[in-house]
C-alpha cells in the first residue's frame, strides 16, 4: 500500500434511525413536495414482512410506484426501474443486499435521495454508498462507489427480529471480519491516516459487542423478540460495519477471510451457505495462517456458540475431496486475492497447513 496516497473518507448515511416505529420518519423527514411520487423497490418476502410497519404513503396508489425485485442488481434491471421511475421524487429500497444495491443504483441514476429500509441484518448494504453489480445470469461483475450515501437508513427492529436467524448469524460473521482483516492491513503500515486509526478502533469495539451479545441476539431472533442485545448487534452489523470501511477505506477492507470465502465459492454445494457464514470460517483460517493460537481458540468457541461454521464439513465440503480442496486452494490464492496482504508468502503449502489446523480444533 502507498501510505502517502490520500484516502476518501465517506463515513456513511446522512441519517440513521433504529427504533420501533421508525418507518414513520419517512413522512416526518421529507417535505410534501418530495413525496408526490415515490418509487418503492423491494423483495417479495421483504415487502410482506415490512408491510405492517410501512407508513400510509406505501399504500397510496396515487403517490407510490411499487416494484418487486426477484433478481440481482444488473444493468437491465436498473435501467428498467430508471425508465419507470423517471418522475419519482424519492427512491426507497426495502429488503436485503441485492434489493438495496439495486435501489441505490436507481437513485443514483435518477439523482434522487435514497432511503434504505433493511429487513435483514446480514450485511451493511443499507449503510454503504456502493452497489455490487451482476450480469443477468447472477455472475458478479464488480462494484460501483457512489458520491452520495443514503439520505435515511431506517431500521425497524421488529422486522429484523422476525427474519430467519441465519441472516443475523451471517451478518455477525461478516462484521466480525472487519476487525481481523483491518488489523492485518493496518499493521502493515508505518503510519496510518487518523481516520483509518479511528476505523480500526471502531472495528475493535464492534468485535467486542458481537462477541458479548451475539449469542443472546441470535437467541432473541429465534424467538422473534426485540431485546437490547438484538438491537445492539443489528446496529453493529448495519451501522458499525459500514462505518469501519467508510472511515478507513483501503486500510480497513479485506484480507484473508474474504479470500477464503471466494475460494469456497468454487466448491459445489457451498452456494447454499450465506456469504457471512463462509467469511466467519475464513477468519479462523486467517488466524491459523497468522499463528495467533489464543485468538483462534477463543474465536473458535465463540463461533460455536453462535452456530457459525467451524469446519469444512459445516459448509458441505469434504476435506478428503482432493479435487475440491485443490480447486478451493487455487482460487483462494489467485494473484488478485486479498489473502496476499498477510505478511510473508502465502502459498498452497501454508494455506493447506492452516486448513488442517482449523480442522483439528476440538469441537467444544
Amino acid at each position: 500500500m502507498n501510505e502517502s496516497a490520500g484516502i476518501r473518507v465517506q463515513p456513511g448515511a446522512a441519517n440513521y434511525f433504529s427504533y420501533e416505529g421508525v418507518l414513520g420518519e419517512i413522512e416526518r423527514f421529507f417535505p410534501a413536495e418530495r413525496l408526490r411520487q415515490v418509487l418503492w423497490i423491494g423483495g417479495r418476502r421483504a415487502l410482506e414482512a415490512a408491510a405492517p410497519y410501512l407508513p400510509a404513503l406505501y399504500r397510496d396508489e396515487a403517490r407510490s410506484l411499487r416494484r418487486v425485485l426477484s433478481g440481482h442488481c444488473s444493468e437491465s434491471v436498473v435501467a428498467g426501474y430508471v425508465a419507470e421511475g423517471a418522475q419519482a421524487d424519492l427512491v426507497i429500497g426495502v429488503g436485503g443486499g441485492s434489493v438495496l444495491d439495486t435501489a441505490k443504483a436507481v437513485a443514483h441514476r435518477l439523482q434522487r435521495p435514497f432511503v434504505a429500509v433493511p429487513t435483514i441484518a446480514a450485511t451493511c448494504a443499507a449503510w454503504t454508498p456502493l452497489s455490487v453489480w451482476y450480469d443477468d445470469d447472477g455472475r458478479a461483475l464488480g462494484y460501483e462507489l457512489f458520491p452520495l450515501a443514503s439520505q435515511l437508513v431506517l431500521v425497524e427492529p421488529r422486522i429484523l427480529a422476525a427474519a430467519p436467524p441465519d441472516y443475523l448469524r451471517a451478518g455477525i460473521g461478516d462484521t466480525l471480519a472487519k476487525w481481523y482483516e483491518a488489523r492485518v492491513l493496518c499493521d502493515a503500515e508505518s503510519a496510518l491516516p487518523l481516520t483509518a486509526s479511528i476505523g480500526l478502533s471502531v472495528a475493535a469495539q464492534i468485535r467486542d459487542v458481537l462477541l458479548a451479545d451475539g449469542a443472546l441476539a441470535v437467541s432473541a431472533n429465534a424467538d422473534g423478540l426485540v431485546t437490547p442485545a438484538l438491537v445492539r448487534v443489528i446496529d453493529a452489523v448495519i451501522a458499525g460495519g459500514g462505518l469501519v470501511g467508510g472511515l478507513g477505506e483501503r486500510f480497513t477492507r479485506l484480507a484473508a477471510a474474504h479470500s477464503i470465502h471466494n475460494g469456497l465459492t468454487v466448491v459445489a454445494g457451498t452456494e447454499r451457505f450465506l456469504h457471512g457464514a463462509k467469511v466467519a470460517y475464513g477468519i479462523l483460517v486467517q488466524l491459523a495462517l497468522e499463528k495467533r493460537q489464543d485468538e483462534l481458540f477463543n474465536l473458535h468457541g465463540a463461533l460455536g456458540a453462535l452456530g457459525l461454521p467451524r469446519r469444512l464439513s459445516d459448509l458441505g465440503v469434504d476435506p478428503r475431496d482432493e479435487n475440491g480442496i485443490a480447486a478451493f486452494v487455487a482460487h483462494t490464492l489467485r494473484g488478485q486475492e486479498s489473502i496476499h496482504f498477510l505478511p510473508g508468502v502465502v502459498d498452497a503449502e501454508r494455506l493447506r497447513a492452516a486448513l488442517l489446523t482449523v480442522e483439528a480444533m476440538p469441537q467444544r
